[in-house]
């Protein structure tokens, strides 16, 4: 699997929960929406400060904690401004090993 990493295992993310990793730097964060995982960048790029992994989860969307921006999960997409849109990773998962790619 050519750009991809090994971040977490599957049983450290329930469905319906998140975790955040740092690779190279870079602060990601890994939801478990019913047993689907998708990966973001973890910081809300409006301001570059509030962290996603406190947001609220709506479905498919993070709510950043901090102005309410909303942010597509599967997109990166951002329901204010597409300037603001924001990166997401490709998740696989292979047995219980949750994989991200990151080039």
């Amino acid at each position: 699997m050519k750009n991809y990493s090994i971040v977490a295992e599957t049983g450290e993310i329930p469905s319906g929960e998140r975790k955040r990793v740092e690779i190279n730097g870079q602060r990601i964060t890994i939801f478990n929406i019913e047993n689907t995982y998708y990966a973001i960048n973890d910081t809300c790029p409006h301001k570059k400060t509030a962290p996603l992994i406190r947001g609220k989860l709506d479905g498919l969307s993070i709510k950043c904690p901090n102005h309410g921006y909303r942010f597509d999960l599967k997109t990166g997409e951002c329901n204010i401004d597409s300037t603001l849109n924001t990166k997401i990773y490709a998740v696989k998962v292979e047995g219980n090993s949750i994989f991200i790619k990151l080039g």
